[in-house]
């Protein structure tokens, strides 16, 4: 009989990994992750090119707004994969609850959709009715995808929804660079929603191998989805602080220092989205695995994975501190086509926020996962308050970069201490129950 040697066990637990969910699942994340990272740095020196940087900053504006729909979706897609992993044959009424209420969320949210246009673009533009529509169909559009690809999770098959996610997003690089030399928004925005039509119908297709059910308004449950809103309750309040950390700054800087400030503070977030993004994934992937085992009951695991993770995602974060600091500038200026000492500066701080925020990521995942993110939550809206309120007076003083100061501060005087201690205090409180 073979026996398996002591030097042989690395090599066995190396198979295990490659053959295992959670590797398919990360490695195609990250190749999803990878694709959109490419596209964003080959497109955005091709859009300040040929749409200016004034341009350019009203089109980042927009996408911006459509960003708000991971708000919007009033966190009833988090509630939903949890609610169908725990139970999954009473999905059929969920499903088409959720679902006939987000197509509901289009004529919902174009005046909110109009507001924030008034309040961050010109109203004389002549295309401004044309940047509110397109808008509010992105931004249902986005809700919807999220939706049909969180039933794919729910079979712990988040590979699938990323692959296809990777098709999409190749297919539309080359339809936004060969329109980018019109020099239109509105071309832009044009094929975007025409491919997020086609990607929410394979998605869906997809979706319904995965869990059993049709699409028909017979299945909408009023009751079912005023429940399904209580249950979702916290997950929406933690979407609201996401936007509050991420996407409200651009808004409020669009309003008060114009739209050639919100260029040069986009052209940096936008460089660090694809760092952050990449760098959570490890924690992101996790979140089903992790409402199973908590279904299962199985604390000690968790903690275990906890430790395990902060501990990788903590040596990640100071290995890439001084790579960020030393090699990412001039990769960003050599990028960007941007050396000026402001927007250095910005660089500069902003590598510190992403780094912090990355760290912070890890308990924010488990205590979502584990659906104990109440205080979290409330904690994490009290981070965004503080951060908007403190980057409005610094903003004065230090420009931009005072937003991003003010962004750090609030991180630190907020979840970055809390989450895992809080987590850990109610893992070890389960575990002595």
């Amino acid at each position: 009989m073979f026996k398996l040697e002591f030097k042989d066990r690395p090599f066995l637990i190396i198979a295990r990994l490659i053959r295992s969910r959670y590797f398919f699942n990360l490695v195609t994340t990250f190749l999803s992750q990878a694709t959109n990272a490419l596209s964003v740095l080959l497109l955005t020196p091709v859009f300040l090119k040929y749409l200016g940087i004034q341009k350019f900053g009203i089109y980042g504006v927009i996408l911006n707004i459509v960003t708000f729909s991971a708000m919007f979706d009033f966190g009833l897609n988090t509630g939903m994969l949890r609610r169908l992993i725990h139970n999954k044959d009473a999905g059929v009424n969920l499903i088409n609850s959720v679902f006939f209420f987000f197509c509901l969320s289009f004529f919902i949210t174009l005046p909110v959709i109009a507001w924030l246009h008034y309040t961050s673009l010109s109203t004389v533009d002549k295309n401004f009715l044309y940047y509110i529509l397109f808008a509010a169909i992105l931004f249902t559009q986005n809700i919807l995808i999220l939706f049909f690809d969180t039933i794919i999770q729910t079979a712990n098959k988040i590979y699938i929804g990323k692959i296809v996610r990777m098709l999409k997003l190749m297919i539309e690089f080359v339809c936004l660079y060969l329109l980018s030399k019109y020099e239109s928004i509105i071309y832009l925005l044009l094929v975007s929603c025409f491919l997020n039509f086609i990607y929410a119908y394979i998605l869906f297709f997809l979706s319904k191998k995965e869990v059993g059910y049709t699409i028909s308004f017979h299945s909408f449950r009023f009751p079912v989805l005023y429940d399904h809103f209580k249950y979702s309750f916290w997950y929406f309040l933690n979407s609201i602080a996401n936007v509050l950390v991420f996407n409200a700054q651009v808004i409020m800087i669009s309003a008060l220092m114009g739209s050639t400030q919100v260029a040069k503070y986009l052209v940096v977030t936008r460089f660090f989205d694809i760092i952050r993004i990449g760098m959570t994934n490890f924690t992101q992937v996790l979140f089903p695995s992790l409402a199973v085992m908590e279904a299962n009951g199985d604390w000690i695991r968790i903690k275990k994975t906890f430790w395990r993770t902060f501990l990788g995602i903590l040596l990640l974060v100071l290995l890439a501190f001084p790579i960020l600091f030393i090699w990412g500038q001039k990769v960003f200026i050599l990028w960007s086509k941007q050396s000026d000492a402001e927007i250095v500066h910005l660089y500069l701080l902003f590598s510190a926020f992403i780094l912090l925020i990355v760290l912070d990521n890890v308990s924010a995942i488990f205590l979502a996962a584990l659906k104990l993110n109440k205080s979290q939550t409330v904690i994490s809206i009290l981070q965004g308050c503080i951060g908007l309120l403190l980057g409005l007076s610094l903003m004065k003083y230090y420009g931009v970069a005072g937003m991003v100061i003010a962004s750090i501060t609030a991180l630190l005087l907020t979840n970055l201490i809390f989450n895992p201690v809080f987590l850990l205090r109610k893992i070890n409180f389960r575990l002595s129950v």
